[in-house]
């Protein structure tokens, strides 16, 4: 049985200004160059301004393609014995301020709504509200106290996954979304969010110019 939830609630103040509490005013900011002091600023002068301006973006489900841009800043990794290989490097995405803002909003309202229709895992810590990796650490070892016994041993498997967000496929992941019977609005925002997206990677010499993600 497919679980229906309600229509876009409406955006509010508040719903912004959660979303900029989590925004720290020291992060570098994206292809805009706008940091997010700036939008906290104008959120605190004017409240209305951001809330027309992604309203309709998060109720049509659409993620503009100016929002799209990125910027990987190419960084050499400490002690290293050659430069010579790609793998002595690693690159920081800097998304536009204003996309990361919307991003956050769209995160609060598919939370609640992956917990209750089972598309998190029931050991998933990470990223949620109030269980962070102090709760992974305390069930692994509850597990293991549980498991071990007289003549018992128990081992875990830690993988390292490279790489998983950036290869997700979008077409899959919007079909489980709905599937999961979630809301129109954010699996059309979630497919508009992972197409059509392009980087530029700064570094020294570097042509600057944009290239096609997805």
């Amino acid at each position: 049985m497919l679980l229906h939830f309600g229509e876009c609630p409406e955006l509010t103040k508040e719903d912004v200004s959660l979303s900029l509490l989590k925004c720290s005013p020291s992060s570098a900011p994206g292809p805009d160059s706008i940091p997010y002091s700036f939008w906290k600023l104008v959120h605190r002068v004017s409240p209305g301004i951001l809330v027309s301006l992604l309203a309709p973006l998060l109720r049509f489900g659409h993620h503009p393609s100016s929002q799209k841009k990125e910027n990987g800043v190419v960084l050499d990794k400490p002690c290293k014995q050659s430069y010579d290989s790609p793998a002595s490097f690693r690159i920081i995405v800097l998304l536009q301020t204003v996309s990361k803002i919307l991003e956050r909003i769209v995160a609060s309202h598919l939370a609640p709504i992956a917990g209750f229709t089972g598309l998190l895992h029931g050991n998933q810590c990470g990223s949620l509200p109030s269980l962070s990796s102090f709760d992974a650490c305390s069930a692994l070892t509850d597990t293991v106290r549980t498991r071990q016994g007289p003549g018992r041993k128990v081992s875990s498997l830690f993988l390292d996954i490279k790489g998983g967000f950036v290869n997700v496929d979008a077409k899959s992941l919007c079909s489980d979304l709905r599937r999961k019977g979630v809301n129109h609005y954010l699996v059309a925002w979630v497919r508009s969010f992972l197409s059509s997206c392009s980087c530029r990677l700064l570094f020294q010499g570097s042509p600057r110019v944009f290239s096609r993600l997805s």
